[in-house]
Protein backbone atom coordinates (compact mmCIF):
# COMPACT_ATOMS: atom_id res chain seq x y z
CA UNK A 1 0.00 0.00 0.00
CA UNK A 2 2.68 2.31 0.99
CA UNK A 3 3.98 1.72 -2.87
CA UNK A 4 0.58 3.08 -4.11
CA UNK A 5 1.14 6.21 -2.03
CA UNK A 6 4.60 6.93 -3.30
CA UNK A 7 3.15 6.61 -6.46
CA UNK A 8 0.79 9.05 -6.16
CA UNK A 9 3.55 11.36 -4.73
CA UNK A 10 5.39 10.91 -7.52
CA UNK A 11 3.58 11.62 -10.66
CA UNK A 12 2.10 14.37 -8.39
CA UNK A 13 5.81 16.74 -8.23
CA UNK A 14 5.36 17.54 -11.41
CA UNK A 15 3.15 19.98 -10.75
CA UNK A 16 5.39 21.97 -9.54
CA UNK A 17 6.72 22.54 -13.29
CA UNK A 18 5.82 25.37 -15.43
CA UNK A 19 6.70 26.10 -19.26
CA UNK A 20 5.23 27.61 -22.20
CA UNK A 21 3.22 24.73 -24.34
CA UNK A 22 0.69 24.61 -27.29
CA UNK A 23 -2.47 24.13 -25.89
CA UNK A 24 -3.10 20.12 -26.49
CA UNK A 25 -6.45 18.91 -28.32
CA UNK A 26 -7.14 16.34 -25.91
CA UNK A 27 -7.47 16.05 -22.08
CA UNK A 28 -6.71 13.01 -20.16
CA UNK A 29 -9.75 11.28 -19.28
CA UNK A 30 -8.11 7.71 -18.44
CA UNK A 31 -5.84 7.03 -16.03
CA UNK A 32 -3.82 3.93 -16.72
CA UNK A 33 -1.83 1.97 -13.93
CA UNK A 34 0.39 -0.39 -15.88
CA UNK A 35 2.85 -3.29 -14.05
CA UNK A 36 3.96 -5.25 -16.31
CA UNK A 37 1.63 -7.43 -18.66
CA UNK A 38 -1.25 -6.10 -15.34
CA UNK A 39 -3.04 -2.70 -16.40
CA UNK A 40 -6.18 -1.01 -14.57
CA UNK A 41 -7.79 2.18 -15.49
CA UNK A 42 -9.46 5.01 -13.97
CA UNK A 43 -11.34 8.07 -15.55
CA UNK A 44 -10.85 11.16 -14.44
CA UNK A 45 -14.19 11.97 -13.81
CA UNK A 46 -14.33 9.38 -11.03
CA UNK A 47 -11.13 11.40 -8.87
CA UNK A 48 -13.39 14.40 -9.65
CA UNK A 49 -16.54 13.23 -7.98
CA UNK A 50 -14.40 11.63 -5.41
CA UNK A 51 -12.83 14.95 -4.59
CA UNK A 52 -16.00 17.03 -4.79
CA UNK A 53 -18.56 14.73 -3.03
CA UNK A 54 -16.57 11.33 -2.06
CA UNK A 55 -18.96 9.38 -4.08
CA UNK A 56 -16.69 5.64 -5.05
CA UNK A 57 -17.19 4.54 -8.16
CA UNK A 58 -16.72 1.12 -8.73
CA UNK A 59 -13.30 2.20 -10.47
CA UNK A 60 -11.99 3.79 -7.74
CA UNK A 61 -13.34 1.37 -5.09
CA UNK A 62 -10.65 -1.19 -6.78
CA UNK A 63 -7.52 1.14 -6.08
CA UNK A 64 -9.33 2.39 -2.38
CA UNK A 65 -9.61 -1.23 -1.42
CA UNK A 66 -5.64 -1.17 -1.15
CA UNK A 67 -5.68 1.76 1.61
CA UNK A 68 -5.79 2.04 5.12
CA UNK A 69 -8.28 4.24 6.39
CA UNK A 70 -5.76 6.67 7.25
CA UNK A 71 -4.69 6.40 3.49
CA UNK A 72 -7.88 6.88 1.68
CA UNK A 73 -8.27 10.26 4.03
CA UNK A 74 -4.48 11.37 2.67
CA UNK A 75 -5.58 10.86 -0.99
CA UNK A 76 -8.54 12.57 -0.33
CA UNK A 77 -6.73 15.35 1.33
CA UNK A 78 -4.23 15.49 -1.73
CA UNK A 79 -7.00 15.91 -4.43
CA UNK A 80 -8.56 19.01 -2.30
CA UNK A 81 -4.57 20.87 -3.12
CA UNK A 82 -5.14 23.36 -5.16
CA UNK A 83 -2.25 25.58 -5.87
CA UNK A 84 -1.74 29.26 -6.35
CA UNK A 85 1.45 29.87 -7.56
CA UNK A 86 3.54 32.71 -9.40
CA UNK A 87 3.60 32.16 -12.75
CA UNK A 88 7.22 34.08 -13.26
CA UNK A 89 8.91 32.37 -10.83
CA UNK A 90 7.74 29.11 -11.87
CA UNK A 91 8.92 29.86 -15.43
CA UNK A 92 12.15 30.91 -13.81
CA UNK A 93 12.07 27.75 -12.09
CA UNK A 94 11.60 25.99 -15.01
CA UNK A 95 15.20 26.83 -16.55
CA UNK A 96 17.07 25.84 -13.53
CA UNK A 97 18.97 22.39 -14.13
CA UNK A 98 17.36 20.90 -11.31
CA UNK A 99 13.98 21.34 -12.84
CA UNK A 100 15.20 20.19 -16.03
CA UNK A 101 16.27 16.91 -14.36
CA UNK A 102 12.76 16.44 -12.39
CA UNK A 103 10.97 16.75 -14.95
CA UNK A 104 12.55 14.78 -17.28
CA UNK A 105 12.42 12.21 -14.78
CA UNK A 106 9.13 12.18 -13.90
CA UNK A 107 8.16 12.01 -17.52
CA UNK A 108 10.37 8.50 -17.29
CA UNK A 109 7.67 6.88 -15.36
CA UNK A 110 4.76 7.91 -17.52
CA UNK A 111 4.30 5.58 -21.28
CA UNK A 112 3.50 6.96 -24.39
CA UNK A 113 3.94 6.00 -27.61
CA UNK A 114 5.87 9.02 -29.01
CA UNK A 115 9.09 11.21 -27.28
CA UNK A 116 6.60 14.17 -26.20
CA UNK A 117 6.87 12.72 -22.41
CA UNK A 118 8.35 16.08 -21.06
CA UNK A 119 6.31 18.38 -23.29
CA UNK A 120 3.37 16.61 -22.45
CA UNK A 121 4.09 17.07 -18.81
CA UNK A 122 4.90 21.20 -19.35
CA UNK A 123 1.55 21.67 -21.25
CA UNK A 124 -0.76 20.11 -18.60
CA UNK A 125 0.97 21.91 -15.83
CA UNK A 126 1.15 25.23 -17.66
CA UNK A 127 -3.19 24.49 -18.58
CA UNK A 128 -3.62 23.40 -15.04
CA UNK A 129 -2.11 26.37 -13.25
CA UNK A 130 -4.13 28.43 -15.15
CA UNK A 131 -7.41 27.10 -14.41
CA UNK A 132 -10.15 28.89 -12.24
CA UNK A 133 -9.27 26.24 -9.28
CA UNK A 134 -5.37 26.80 -9.64
CA UNK A 135 -2.72 23.57 -10.50
CA UNK A 136 -3.75 20.64 -8.85
CA UNK A 137 -3.81 17.06 -9.06
CA UNK A 138 -7.41 16.96 -10.99
CA UNK A 139 -6.61 20.48 -12.68
CA UNK A 140 -2.94 19.13 -14.33
CA UNK A 141 -5.37 15.08 -15.41
CA UNK A 142 -7.64 17.58 -16.76
CA UNK A 143 -5.31 18.85 -18.90
CA UNK A 144 -3.01 16.42 -20.03
CA UNK A 145 -2.51 16.43 -23.56
CA UNK A 146 -3.42 12.90 -24.66
CA UNK A 147 -7.00 10.55 -23.90
CA UNK A 148 -4.94 8.28 -21.66
CA UNK A 149 -2.54 8.98 -19.11
CA UNK A 150 -0.38 5.64 -18.71
CA UNK A 151 1.51 5.45 -15.26
CA UNK A 152 4.24 2.92 -15.52
CA UNK A 153 4.27 1.76 -11.71
CA UNK A 154 7.60 0.31 -11.38
CA UNK A 155 9.29 3.08 -13.64
CA UNK A 156 7.42 5.73 -10.84
CA UNK A 157 8.40 3.81 -7.86
CA UNK A 158 12.14 4.11 -9.03
CA UNK A 159 11.89 7.73 -9.47
CA UNK A 160 10.37 8.16 -5.96
CA UNK A 161 13.26 6.48 -4.52
CA UNK A 162 15.88 8.49 -7.23
CA UNK A 163 14.63 12.19 -5.62
CA UNK A 164 13.96 10.96 -2.15
CA UNK A 165 10.45 11.45 -2.28
CA UNK A 166 9.87 8.96 1.13
CA UNK A 167 12.41 7.90 3.97
CA UNK A 168 12.79 4.06 5.37
CA UNK A 169 14.03 5.38 8.56
CA UNK A 170 11.91 5.09 11.31
CA UNK A 171 11.89 7.82 12.62
CA UNK A 172 13.63 9.82 10.21
CA UNK A 173 16.14 11.86 10.18
CA UNK A 174 16.65 16.00 8.98
CA UNK A 175 17.89 15.35 5.31
CA UNK A 176 15.63 18.09 3.81
CA UNK A 177 18.39 20.04 2.32
CA UNK A 178 19.60 17.20 0.42
CA UNK A 179 16.24 16.41 -1.37
CA UNK A 180 15.50 17.30 -4.80
CA UNK A 181 12.41 17.86 -4.01
CA UNK A 182 13.08 20.42 -0.89
CA UNK A 183 15.92 22.28 -3.18
CA UNK A 184 12.99 22.74 -5.54
CA UNK A 185 10.60 24.07 -3.11
CA UNK A 186 13.27 27.02 -1.87
CA UNK A 187 13.78 27.65 -4.94
CA UNK A 188 10.81 28.09 -6.08
CA UNK A 189 10.20 30.49 -2.81
CA UNK A 190 13.41 32.62 -3.80
CA UNK A 191 12.14 33.54 -6.98
CA UNK A 192 8.44 34.15 -5.74
CA UNK A 193 10.04 36.57 -2.88
CA UNK A 194 13.40 38.29 -5.02
CA UNK A 195 13.39 42.20 -3.75
CA UNK A 196 9.69 41.64 -1.77
CA UNK A 197 8.92 43.12 0.89
CA UNK A 198 5.74 41.57 3.05
CA UNK A 199 4.17 42.35 6.34
CA UNK A 200 4.42 39.21 7.98
CA UNK A 201 6.34 36.14 6.98
CA UNK A 202 5.70 32.18 8.02
CA UNK A 203 8.08 29.96 9.03
CA UNK A 204 7.47 26.16 9.89
CA UNK A 205 6.96 22.50 9.29
CA UNK A 206 3.70 20.56 7.77
CA UNK A 207 0.83 22.20 10.08
CA UNK A 208 1.84 25.78 8.91
CA UNK A 209 2.23 24.68 5.64
CA UNK A 210 -1.12 23.05 5.53
CA UNK A 211 -2.60 26.88 5.52
CA UNK A 212 -0.97 27.76 2.09
CA UNK A 213 -0.65 31.56 1.80
CA UNK A 214 -4.11 32.33 2.81
CA UNK A 215 -3.35 34.81 5.57
CA UNK A 216 -3.58 37.91 3.16
CA UNK A 217 -1.57 39.17 0.06
CA UNK A 218 0.89 41.01 2.16
CA UNK A 219 1.96 37.85 3.47
CA UNK A 220 4.04 34.61 2.45
CA UNK A 221 3.93 31.18 3.40
CA UNK A 222 7.47 29.41 3.42
CA UNK A 223 6.86 26.24 6.13
CA UNK A 224 8.04 22.68 4.29
CA UNK A 225 6.70 19.91 5.04
CA UNK A 226 9.09 17.92 7.60
CA UNK A 227 10.99 21.09 8.81
CA UNK A 228 13.04 21.41 11.49
CA UNK A 229 15.27 23.67 12.98
CA UNK A 230 18.68 21.98 11.46
CA UNK A 231 16.55 22.58 7.61
CA UNK A 232 15.17 26.08 9.02
CA UNK A 233 18.70 27.28 9.59
CA UNK A 234 19.08 26.04 5.84
CA UNK A 235 16.74 27.75 4.21
CA UNK A 236 16.87 30.92 5.62
CA UNK A 237 20.64 31.16 4.64
CA UNK A 238 19.43 30.58 1.39
CA UNK A 239 16.65 33.46 1.47
CA UNK A 240 18.60 35.95 2.65
CA UNK A 241 20.67 36.89 -0.20
CA UNK A 242 17.47 37.15 -2.35
CA UNK A 243 16.61 40.51 -0.10
CA UNK A 244 13.37 39.72 0.76
CA UNK A 245 11.97 41.66 3.60
CA UNK A 246 9.32 40.64 6.56
CA UNK A 247 8.36 43.06 8.99
CA UNK A 248 6.97 40.62 10.80
CA UNK A 249 7.78 36.79 11.24
CA UNK A 250 6.48 33.34 13.08
CA UNK A 251 8.16 30.68 13.69
CA UNK A 252 6.37 27.45 14.29
CA UNK A 253 8.98 24.05 14.77
CA UNK A 254 9.31 21.89 17.13
CA UNK A 255 7.64 18.67 16.36
CA UNK A 256 9.80 17.48 14.03
CA UNK A 257 12.73 18.03 16.36
CA UNK A 258 11.16 16.30 18.22
CA UNK A 259 10.54 13.33 16.34
CA UNK A 260 13.98 13.54 14.44
CA UNK A 261 15.66 13.00 18.38
CA UNK A 262 17.66 16.30 18.52
CA UNK A 263 19.14 17.05 21.44
CA UNK A 264 17.81 20.21 23.69
CA UNK A 265 21.29 22.06 23.16
CA UNK A 266 21.23 21.00 19.71
CA UNK A 267 17.45 22.13 18.88
CA UNK A 268 18.38 25.50 21.49
CA UNK A 269 20.92 26.92 19.52
CA UNK A 270 19.52 26.00 16.12
CA UNK A 271 16.32 28.01 17.30
CA UNK A 272 18.77 31.11 18.05
CA UNK A 273 20.13 30.96 14.77
CA UNK A 274 16.63 30.85 13.15
CA UNK A 275 15.88 33.92 15.09
CA UNK A 276 19.10 36.12 14.41
CA UNK A 277 18.96 35.36 10.66
CA UNK A 278 15.15 35.90 10.14
CA UNK A 279 16.06 39.18 12.19
CA UNK A 280 18.16 40.26 9.04
CA UNK A 281 15.32 39.87 6.99
CA UNK A 282 14.57 42.97 8.78
CA UNK A 283 12.07 41.83 10.81
CA UNK A 284 10.95 43.93 13.83
CA UNK A 285 8.46 41.51 15.55
CA UNK A 286 9.21 37.98 15.49
CA UNK A 287 6.65 35.66 17.17
CA UNK A 288 7.48 31.60 18.21
CA UNK A 289 4.54 29.16 18.31
CA UNK A 290 5.16 26.26 20.73
CA UNK A 291 5.96 22.80 18.93
CA UNK A 292 2.70 20.93 18.11
CA UNK A 293 1.08 17.90 19.58
CA UNK A 294 0.06 14.75 17.88
CA UNK A 295 -3.22 13.35 19.58
CA UNK A 296 -2.30 10.43 22.55
CA UNK A 297 -2.49 7.48 19.58
CA UNK A 298 -0.29 9.10 17.22
CA UNK A 299 1.89 10.10 20.17
CA UNK A 300 2.42 6.24 20.84
CA UNK A 301 3.20 5.46 16.84
CA UNK A 302 7.31 6.18 16.41
CA UNK A 303 6.51 6.22 12.72
CA UNK A 304 4.03 8.88 13.05
CA UNK A 305 5.32 11.56 15.53
CA UNK A 306 7.46 11.93 18.82
CA UNK A 307 5.89 11.28 22.25
CA UNK A 308 3.62 13.92 23.65
CA UNK A 309 6.24 14.18 26.32
CA UNK A 310 9.33 14.67 24.47
CA UNK A 311 7.01 17.64 22.32
CA UNK A 312 6.22 19.22 26.01
CA UNK A 313 10.37 19.18 26.77
CA UNK A 314 11.05 20.53 23.54
CA UNK A 315 7.79 23.14 24.43
CA UNK A 316 9.76 23.81 27.64
CA UNK A 317 13.10 24.41 25.83
CA UNK A 318 11.71 26.93 23.33
CA UNK A 319 10.23 29.20 26.72
CA UNK A 320 13.88 29.45 27.61
CA UNK A 321 14.84 30.43 23.87
CA UNK A 322 12.21 32.43 24.33
CA UNK A 323 12.66 34.02 28.02
CA UNK A 324 16.41 34.92 26.93
CA UNK A 325 15.69 36.59 23.94
CA UNK A 326 12.46 38.79 24.91
CA UNK A 327 10.30 36.88 22.19
CA UNK A 328 6.71 36.29 23.25
CA UNK A 329 5.90 32.38 22.78
CA UNK A 330 2.43 32.07 21.48
CA UNK A 331 1.29 29.68 23.44
CA UNK A 332 -2.55 30.69 24.69
CA UNK A 333 -3.58 31.63 21.11
CA UNK A 334 -2.72 28.12 20.15
CA UNK A 335 -3.91 26.43 23.26
CA UNK A 336 -7.99 25.73 22.02
CA UNK A 337 -6.05 23.13 19.64
CA UNK A 338 -5.01 20.89 22.47
CA UNK A 339 -6.10 19.20 25.55
CA UNK A 340 -4.30 17.83 28.40
CA UNK A 341 -0.84 18.06 26.24
CA UNK A 342 -2.22 16.29 23.54
CA UNK A 343 -4.09 17.38 20.09
CA UNK A 344 -7.71 16.85 20.09
CA UNK A 345 -9.46 13.75 18.17
CA UNK A 346 -11.80 16.10 16.93
CA UNK A 347 -9.55 18.65 14.94
CA UNK A 348 -6.65 16.28 13.81
CA UNK A 349 -6.52 14.14 10.61
CA UNK A 350 -6.60 10.65 9.96
CA UNK A 351 -2.84 10.84 11.10
CA UNK A 352 -3.14 12.36 14.19
CA UNK A 353 -0.37 14.50 13.89
CA UNK A 354 -2.04 17.13 11.60
CA UNK A 355 -5.27 19.32 11.60
CA UNK A 356 -8.23 18.78 9.74
CA UNK A 357 -10.40 22.04 8.33
CA UNK A 358 -11.23 23.08 11.57
CA UNK A 359 -8.47 22.71 13.29
CA UNK A 360 -6.57 24.37 10.53
CA UNK A 361 -9.25 27.26 10.72
CA UNK A 362 -8.88 27.61 14.30
CA UNK A 363 -4.91 27.59 13.77
CA UNK A 364 -5.60 30.36 11.12
CA UNK A 365 -7.63 32.67 13.31
CA UNK A 366 -4.85 32.59 16.18
CA UNK A 367 -2.18 33.90 13.81
CA UNK A 368 -4.54 36.30 12.81
CA UNK A 369 -4.57 37.33 16.32
CA UNK A 370 -0.90 36.95 17.22
CA UNK A 371 0.47 38.66 13.71
CA UNK A 372 -2.63 41.77 15.15
CA UNK A 373 -0.49 42.43 18.03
Amino acid sequence: MRHLRHVVQTVSISVLLLTTAATPCFAASQIIFRYGLFEQSLPVADLRKYADTQQVSSDLRFFLKFFNREQVHEFHQALQVKMSLDLGALNKLLNTELAKEIVSGVSQGIARRDKAGVQALDAAVILGANSKDGLGIISFLEAYPSERLVINIPAALEIGSRLNLYSTEIPPKDNLSSTSLWQLEVQYQKFATQGKQFSACLFGDSVTAELGNTLGKDTFNFALNGLSGISLVEQLKLLIPTKVRCEKAVIAIGGNDAWYGLSDDLFANKLRESISLVRSLGTKQIFLIPAFYSTVAASKDPSISATNSRVAQINTVMNQVAVQDNIPLEQQEVQSLNENDALKDNISSEDGAHLNNEGISIYRQALFKILGK
